[in-house]
């Protein structure tokens, strides 16, 4: 088992689609995500997108010339937004179902990710399980997670809640990184778990320890929504929404250029990775279904 995440050797056509994003901490996810499990136009390659939320994995994947992709998602109004936003896409499937109990058969897959979901199921090794059923044997899957020991930049008002010995904020604009999540992982716990639902692991790191103080806040509670009602300017939106086509130009760019650059303070401190012992935002795992 090796402890690198290979950030730094990414397809550079994955910086290319993610050159609009304000998020550090997701470009570090998307890219380790897509270095371990890279995207390909052979005719047996099928990748499934595990908690597929709205269909950003599965858009970047067939960008990149990924021959089929099928998501899975158990919110239906999330689960349309994900059909929308790839209905081009004719090799790219989008299911609504819950991803303890996958519609598909034994070794149907050869690649899954479980990218931010393992911490919202009720039980997270059944969630495992059933990867590792459709799963073809020697097949990877991409894990990540949020980390318990995440930096107090990245989540002041949680962090310092915890650290008072009360509870989270999950719900509302000052949720942070406990946003809707049942738990949070330490790698002990997150390697437990993936060996116990059969897994062996190859690869594992994490990421993001120096961050702009209330990133999450700022990116999550207040930008999200903003974004998605709507009441941002056209030209604003059209520059940062995951949704829209990269590279087209707008005049909102020059706002979001700036913003990224705000967003980014801290970034150079940042390692490829950066410890266990040490708080970082994300804990992610590169394991495979054994032959």
């Amino acid at each position: 088992m090796t402890l690198t995440n290979q950030h730094s050797q990414a397809d550079p056509r994955i910086a290319e689609i993610l050159s609009d994003e304000l998020d550090p901490c997701y470009r570090r996810r998307v890219s380790t995500v897509m270095r371990w499990l890279p995207p390909s136009d052979d005719f047996t390659s099928s990748i499934i997108d595990i908690g597929c939320g709205r269909g950003f994995f599965i858009r970047y994947y067939m960008l990149l010339g990924q021959h089929t992709m099928t998501g899975i998602e158990l919110d239906p109004v999330i689960c349309r937004r994900a059909a929308e936003l790839n209905s081009a896409s004719t090799n790219a499937s989008i299911f609504q179902g819950d991803a303890a109990m996958l519609p598909f058969a034994s070794s149907s897959f050869s690649g899954a990710i479980l990218s931010e979901v393992l911490e919202h199921v009720p039980d997270d090794e059944a969630v495992l399980r059933e990867a590792f059923r459709v799963l073809r044997p020697g097949a990877i899957a991409a894990i990540t997670v949020p980390h318990l020991n995440y930096p107090w930049s990245w989540d002041p008002i949680n962090r310092t809640l915890e650290a008072l010995h009360l509870s989270p904020i999950h719900h509302g604009p000052f949720a942070g990184i406990w946003a809707e999540h049942l738990r949070l992982y330490e790698i002990a716990g997150l390697r437990d778990v993936v060996q116990r639902a059969g897994f062996q692991i190859e690869t594992e790191c994490a990421m993001l320890r120096y961050c702009l103080p209330f990133s999450h806040n700022l990116i999550y509670g207040i930008g999200k929504p903003l974004l998605e009602s709507g009441w941002l300017p056209a030209s604003l939106t059209t520059a940062i929404d995951r949704q829209r086509r990269r590279g087209e130009a707008s005049s909102g760019s020059r706002i979001a250029d700036a913003l990224r650059a705000i967003l980014a303070v801290g970034e150079r401190w940042n390692r490829d990775h950066e410890g266990f012992s040490v708080p970082s935002v994300n804990l992610c795992i590169k394991v495979h279904k054994p032959y």
